[in-house]
């Protein structure tokens, strides 16, 4: 049996106080990699969910569906980070337990998440769709998942605000991305809580320092592209440099960058809210040769 993780189900006074308002809950998780999983509860079955902006809606793994008994109701060929396509299907209605929080899913994905490359299998993927109905704030450092409620939520008075747009169900913020040479641009790119890179944009085809390396592990099949340096990628007043990039036609943000901060999502007003904590000056590992 999987092991469940100790959720607070009372509100914490130091979050509430923080956030002008009080937590909804408070739910303790585990890396995964530099991901971030959340214990949740499904028909009653304890299973594990990564929390992945990067996914337009809360996805089950195909094996945890065919153990919930999930029942199918369509399904057709799907595109991910990696390239060709996969299968995904449609299930009925759930409902998804984080601690005494629920979540509405009307239309959970099915995909087989046995080789999207994490260091745990996931049960699932928890989606925008969580991003919607609460504001969510991650810290990577003490591992916890705290929800509160959009309508009440205030500026927690600590780190940044910077605007946040959602299109198609992803969320973006603007990048400021340096190279060795001097050349530089601000692009939006999606926030993908899902994927262990750092940021992935096809500027880095023009650093002075590259290198060929694997990409796309996820959803599709890994292929081999261009890998470049960033002399820094800056959120607002935040820099991270050194930082290795892969090429991408979808400029992307992963947890490599992401986990230097605790990251609070306030998507119904198109806030996120950064702080850094004791990674932000951590090297940014090179790929593999």
């Amino acid at each position: 049996m999987i092991r469940f993780a100790t959720v607070v189900l009372a509100c914490l006074c130091c979050f509430g106080c923080a956030q002008g308002a009080p937590a909804l809950g408070v739910v303790h998780c585990r890396a995964n990699g530099k991901l971030v999983s959340v214990p949740v509860r499904i028909h009653g079955s304890h299973l594990w969910f990564v929390l992945d902006t990067g996914a337009p809606r809360t996805i089950v793994d195909s094996t945890a569906a065919r153990t919930l008994g999930l029942q199918i109701v369509s399904q057709e060929r799907g595109t991910g980070a990696g390239r060709g396509t996969y299968l995904q299907q449609h299930a009925s209605p759930i409902d998804v337990a984080l601690g005494a929080m629920p979540l509405h899913v009307p239309e959970p994905w099915v995909i087989d998440l046995a080789n999207v490359g994490t260091d745990q299998r996931a049960d699932g993927l928890l989606g925008e769709d969580l991003f919607e109905r609460y504001v969510v704030r991650i810290d990577p450092e003490l591992q916890t998942l705290t929800l509160y409620d959009s309508a009440h939520f205030q500026d927690p008075g600590a780190g940044t605000m910077l605007p946040l747009s959602v299109k198609k169900n992803k969320l973006y913020v603007d990048v400021k991305l340096t190279l060795p040479s001097g050349i530089s641009a601000t692009h939006a790119m999606r926030i993908d809580t899902g994927s262990e890179d750092a940021a992935s944009d096809n500027l880095v085809r023009q650093s002075t320092e590259r290198r060929v390396a694997r990409q796309g592990i996820g959803l599709g099949t890994a292929y081999v592209d261009t890998s470049g340096l960033f002399e820094s990628v800056e959120l607002g007043p935040y820099a991270v440099h050194r930082a290795w990039g892969a090429s991408n036609d979808h400029p992307a943000l992963g947890m490599e960058i992401l986990r230097r901060f605790t990251m609070t999502f306030d998507v119904p007003h198109g806030r996120l809210f950064l702080e850094p904590n004791r990674r932000i000056k951590d090297p940014v590992p090179a790929p593999p040769q």
